[in-house]
């Protein structure tokens, strides 16, 4: 199976978290996918953990 992002990978996440139903803006590392819900969860830049869909998460450059 395929996976878009890798673990540790670096990304920007835009969207609404999973766990807080909050819109977050920040750079975080992919910690690992959820492959029946298709999410991913990413450890953000301030040490915080959250569930993002795939559409959310964008690769950095």
């Amino acid at each position: 199976m395929f996976n878009k992002f890798k673990i540790n990978e670096v990304v920007l996440v835009i969207g609404i978290g999973k766990m807080t139903n909050k819109f977050i803006y920040k750079k975080g590392k992919i910690v690992e996918k959820d492959d029946y819900y298709k999410d991913y969860l990413v450890k953000l830049e301030d040490g915080t953990e959250e569930w993002f869909e795939e559409s959310d998460i964008k690769k950095i450059k």
